[in-house]
């Protein structure tokens, strides 16, 4: 019985010396650290690059793009707000297959509701099969990301 106490006090002040250290990764009452006190990404979870960046790298994936782009606009422009190249790249081919203006396909994607390709095909044009035209362009999509190179990564894999 007094080995019992003896293994509980122990545990418990183990507890009671961890308390501060797992509280101190947290702001007063579980709420997160502000940005400033944010551990530094280390190299093996490198920060994002964003769509614009990512697809101006790549001139000969620039180049395929350029003839889908509305007329005075540019890549960086045009990318802007999308979540990744190929929800980007979808959205050029939807808007030049359908003839759906490319800013309203991308205030429907990017803006408030940030709906997806599909969604945004049946909102703009109700009477076009919006899961094969989805279908169509995403495949149109991967096509030019594998044409030219480009690295997909997991967010152009997952994210419609």
């Amino acid at each position: 019985m007094r080995l019992m106490r003896i293994f509980l006090a122990v545990i418990s002040s183990s507890c009671l010396a961890l308390t501060p250290a797992v509280a101190g990764q947290r702001g007063q009452h579980g709420t997160p650290r502000p940005a400033s006190a944010q551990p530094v990404k280390s190299a093996a979870h490198p920060t994002p690059v964003a769509v614009p960046e990512r697809i101006a790298a790549n001139p000969a994936l620039v180049t395929r793009l350029q003839p889908l782009l509305p007329p005075g606009m540019t890549i960086a422009t045009a990318a802007t707000g999308f979540k990744n190249q190929g929800q980007f790249i979808a959205a050029l081919h939807v808007s030049r297959n359908l003839n759906i203006p490319f800013a309203q396909l991308k205030g429907a994607m990017t803006g408030a509701d940030h709906d997806s390709l599909g969604q945004a095909i049946h909102e703009l044009q109700p009477t076009a099969n919006a899961k094969t035209a989805a279908e169509t362009a995403e495949r149109q999509a991967r096509g030019d990301i594998k044409a030219t190179g480009a690295r997909k990564t997991d967010r152009d894999r997952g994210d419609r």
